[in-house]
């Protein structure tokens, strides 16, 4: 199962989005990566729901490329850290402004 935080990414990735902001070669590598994989569900999972996710996707943004090496940015591991704990993060939705 390959999580998501970013909702267009993943709808691009199943083939139901197709206009998207996310550059080619970001896409071209994670179709080569998927690849590797015999079978896999892409899914989306709110970045609360799955901060390792969110923080891959800020880090995928900031340098791209594979991680090697065992090599885990900071920002990661802490995160990966906190779900080891059952650290919960809550949705906090904008409230919309009626006028």
């Amino acid at each position: 199962v390959v999580e998501g935080d970013d909702q267009v990414l993943v709808e691009l990735l199943t083939g139901k989005e197709t206009q998207t902001r996310i550059p080619l070669s970001m896409q071209q590598e994670i179709k080569t990566l998927l690849k590797h994989f015999s079978t896999y569900q892409l899914q989306h999972i709110y970045r609360e729901g799955n901060q390792v996710a969110h923080v891959l996707c800020k880090e995928a943004y900031q340098r791209p490329g594979v991680w090697r090496s065992g090599i885990v940015p900071h920002a990661v591991w802490a995160k990966a850290l906190e779900d080891m704990q059952g650290v919960a993060h809550e949705r906090i939705c904008k409230k919309k402004k009626l006028w």
